[in-house]
């Protein structure tokens, strides 16, 4: 761990220019990551997990390199070796492939196509053979987590790397010899919290890494540090509960990664703690004393429940996903108690003598800080803010959900810059200049779309056109004109900047048209431009006139049939679904998307078919409206209706405002 370090917190496109050694010393801190041979994510590849390693030239044969050795020797003059410069270890990108701490989950099928009795693994297996014999596994899905799968007991061979997705059959991922002898996969494990029986992190302590049920007794015979009240803490990983009382009883408090140097900067009514345990983030249902259902919105906070027509008298909690925190009072005050994925049948389960919750939000979506490095004071932001409060100096911040774009100026105006997932330790790292003042913040809205985007030479939307559907790091380089006079975002959502390589003043811009750009953003000329990328997100789509969820019919042995319908009923995972790239796909089979058979006409039905057929069928959609197609414009996905045998069919439809089950909602898990 000596030399030049390159610290890594988010993806890495193209790292072919760090010189480094023959020899490097990785230290994982947090996640699971994958080295690549190649730029751009191509290329033979490398899975770390947490904890330090020393890796030489992975990339270059064994043979090749003893012989490179060996062959420089003998060239050199005088008997010299090669030079080291000629040896060094070059990486070709690096990627963050496990980010949470869920469960991670790989299903083997014996037959392609995710066809046969499947198989699951949720941990380590140093031998997985059945009766002696490696596991056949000629299509596989992996559901969370990276995993590296050897074909022969123990870990030996060399392990192919299985990210999140599916392979639908062995060249899928990458071997001949469909067998599967061992596995293990990449997660978070850095879990800990240090505990102190003093102030400011003074006086004795303790490490705590899981759920622990009382701080004042001794876990073992062979514990020495005994302590009879925490002082202060250190959360080093992970999301955390801290209990008033042992048993994870009374007061709860919401502990995130950080310092909290006595009780009142965790909250505290006072200065008791004598529990905690572990979190996992996977929104919130609730039952009233009536029994009928309400839905909380996932992505945005709750100040006040009876503003939803809700009572604050709750029975029960169906957590749906997310981590939540429900208050006994409005506005976020009062008790709190932390919400996992899950029922909670009575106020017992969530920690509470009464039914009464009066406001909900969920937990980390950006976070604030006034010191760098994610420390001093902080604020947590959940929806859109027009005012950020003028005493929180922005110096870092944390995005945990989404992208966010941050303001100089009040009621989302002046300079801004846009922040994807990730941590930014300084506002150099976010792009800001030094002295930039953080005043409202506006998260980028979820769409399920292509991102395009037109730019013209001439004002009014004429001239020349050129129409872009990715990223471009500098206009001039790649040959284009960079005097643009007027611009029409076709979809999704795309940040203008003035300078290459995404440099300079910033513009965030949804669908719109912009007739005079030199008026628009006093720029005459644009350096470079990207969409805001959306990480792949799953979801049911609910149709809002009946109220039932889009899904496969059949399950994953009778996928051949693929036909797709409303249904309140359905098989595992087959209402689970997927955007890419335009294509709607579910989660049992990766290599079928949802596409339109025979003659396209009005009524045509909906199905799922291989990827291959042209022309490929893509599809745009919100969180709640239409399902719009792309290939086929002015037909959009509905539900044939009537009362044949095929009336939960989905089909194509033109659209019609007469027509409410045209209407669709997306459901985020």
């Amino acid at each position: 761990m000596c030399g030049q370090r390159f610290e890594v917190r988010s993806d890495v496109i193209d790292a072919t220019s760090w010189e480094l050694q023959e020899t490097i010393s990785i230290r994982v801190v947090r996640g699971g990551w994958v080295l690549y041979e190649k730029p751009n994510f191509k290329g033979n590849k490398i899975a770390l997990d947490e904890g330090d390693l020393e890796i030489t030239c992975p990339f270059s044969p064994a043979e090749h390199q003893q012989n490179g050795h060996e062959e420089g020797a003998q060239n050199q003059p005088d008997g010299q070796t090669k030079p080291e410069s000629e040896r060094r270890f070059i990486i070709g990108s690096i990627r963050r492939v496990v980010r949470d701490y869920s469960v991670p989950e790989i299903s083997l099928f014996p037959e392609e196509d995710a066809e046969g009795k499947k198989v699951v693994f949720r941990d380590t297996s140093d031998d997985a053979r059945i009766f002696g014999q490696p596991i056949k596994a000629n299509s596989v899905i992996v559901n969370a987590g990276l995993w590296l799968v050897y074909a022969h007991p123990s870990f030996q061979g060399t392990p192919r790397v299985l990210e999140v997705g599916g392979y639908s059959n062995p060249a899928a991922w990458g071997v001949d010899q469909p067998y599967v002898g061992s596995l293990h996969p990449l997660k978070i494990v850095n879990i800990s919290m240090v505990i102190y029986d003093k102030p400011y992190f003074s006086g004795k302590s303790r490490t705590i890494t899981g759920n622990m049920r009382d701080f004042m007794t001794r876990t073992d015979s062979q514990q020495t540090t005994f302590m009879y009240s925490v002082g202060s803490l250190k959360v080093l990983g992970g999301i955390w509960v801290g209990y008033e009382r042992e048993g994870f009883r009374g007061h709860q408090y919401l502990l995130e990664e950080g310092e909290y140097h006595d009780w009142r900067v965790w909250g505290g009514n006072n200065s008791e703690l004598r529990s905690a345990r572990v979190i996992r983030a996977v929104g919130c249902r609730q039952k009233n004393t009536h029994g009928s259902l309400n839905r909380l919105s996932q992505s945005h906070a709750i100040p006040d429940v009876e503003l939803f027509n809700y009572r604050t008298n709750t029975r029960s909690i169906h957590v749906v996903s997310g981590a939540w925190i429900a208050y006994s009072h409005v506005d976020f005050s009062g008790n709190q108690y932390i919400l996992e994925k899950g029922f909670y049948n009575n106020c017992a389960d969530w920690g509470s003598q009464d039914n009464r919750i009066c406001s909900v939000q969920p937990i980390l979506m950006l976070i604030l800080y006034s010191e760098p490095d994610f420390k001093g004071e902080c604020q947590v932001f959940d929806h859109n803010q027009e005012a950020v409060s003028e005493k929180l100096v922005t110096k870092s911040c944390r995005v945990s959900g989404g992208s966010w774009v941050i303001y100089e100026e009040k009621n989302y105006s002046g300079s801004l810059y846009v922040l994807s997932e990730g941590d930014y330790p300084n506002l150099s790292s976010m792009g800001c200049p030094s002295g930039f003042t953080i005043c409202s913040v506006k998260t980028v809205p979820v769409t399920f779309t292509v991102p395009s985007i037109s730019l013209f030479s001439l004002e009014c939307l004429e001239g020349r056109e050129i129409t872009m559907d990715s990223e471009i790091t500098s206009l001039v380089e790649e040959g284009f004109n960079n005097h643009v006079l007027s611009i029409r975002v076709d979809s999704g959502c795309w940040v203008i900047c003035e300078h290459s390589n995404y440099r300079g003043r910033q513009f965030f811009l949804e669908p719109l048209e912009i007739t005079n750009w030199l008026k628009f953003s006093s720029l005459q000329t644009v350096g470079s431009l990207f969409p805001v990328r959306q990480k792949r997100r799953v979801f049911r789509i609910k149709n809002s006139e009946r109220g039932q969820f889009l899904s496969v019919q059949g399950g994953v042995d009778e996928m051949k049939s693929g036909r797709v319908v409303v249904s309140a009923q359905v098989e595992p995972m087959s209402d689970i679904w997927y955007y890419q790239d335009g294509l709607l796909k579910n989660k049992l089979i990766s290599t079928m998307s949802l596409q339109v058979m025979g003659t396209i006409e009005p009524g045509a039905k909906a199905v799922l078919w291989s990827e291959t057929r042209q022309p490929i069928q893509t599809w745009i959609t919100q969180m709640k409206g239409l399902i719009n197609s792309v290939t086929f414009p002015g037909m959009v996905l509905d539900v044939k209706g009537g009362k044949t045998y095929d009336k939960d069919h989905v089909v194509i439809m033109p659209e019609s405002e007469e027509r409410p089950s045209q209407q669709w909602v997306i459901e985020l898990l």
